[in-house]
């Protein structure tokens, strides 16, 4: 009985899209971040003059304060996003492929577990396995969102377990509980998607050891 071999996996056009953003950023950290950055600093400063739109219209206010503070919120904005993603730039792949399907095919094939027929695509797919910026493990990210659901739970249940309780207070824990539903699934399904993973590099180096 034959068994056909597999098939490169196919991309859609929402991924092929992301590893072209991916390969921009990877190649132009420097373009990437700031062009972000402007991005971000002209929708802040839209929305800083919509708020601020009452009090420059006012004559008896003070527009020169309001457009410094429209600057400053815009100046903010700006250097916050750039550096956001100037860290994700650094966190991707450093790989030299610049076409965005074999990019988008390789990220498939490594999600996978399995190895693929193509040879230079697994190549591709195990560089980026073993990078920290794809292959890392979830658990490593967990400190953050633990610091965040203390800063939401710790007050609220201290003023439950008070003697002033109340069971509308139940409410004040509403952040947490929803913190926890999205964050548990996530969480899983990162997981699974990093045992996977995994399972494809051990397989590579297995088959190229």
């Amino acid at each position: 009985m034959n068994v056909r071999p597999p098939a490169l996996p196919r991309p859609t056009a929402a991924q092929v899209f992301g590893a072209r953003v991916r390969i921009h950023a990877a190649h132009h950290p420097a373009a990437f971040a700031g062009g972000g950055g402007l991005v971000a600093g002209a929708f802040v400063a839209l929305l800083a003059l919509l708020s601020a739109a009452p009090g420059l219209t006012d004559p008896t206010g003070a527009p020169g304060w309001l457009l410094a503070g429209v600057a400053g919120a815009m100046l903010v904005g700006a250097l916050v996003v750039a550096l956001l993603l100037g860290l994700y730039a650094r966190s991707l792949p450093k790989v030299a492929e610049t076409d965005p399907v074999r990019y988008a095919t390789a990220r498939i094939q490594a999600a996978s577990g399995e190895l693929g027929p193509d040879p230079e695509t697994n190549r591709l797919a195990h560089r980026m396995s073993t990078h920290t910026g794809y292959g890392s493990d979830p658990r490593h990210h967990l400190a953050p969102v633990l610091v965040i659901l203390a800063f939401v739970t710790v007050r609220p249940l201290a003023e439950i377990i008070g003697p002033d309780f109340a069971p509308s207070m139940l409410f004040q824990l509403t952040p947490a509980v929803l913190l926890v539903l999205l964050v548990v699934p996530a969480h899983r399904r990162a997981m699974a998607r990093y045992s996977r993973i995994t399972a494809f590099r051990d397989r590579y180096e297995s088959a190229h050891s």
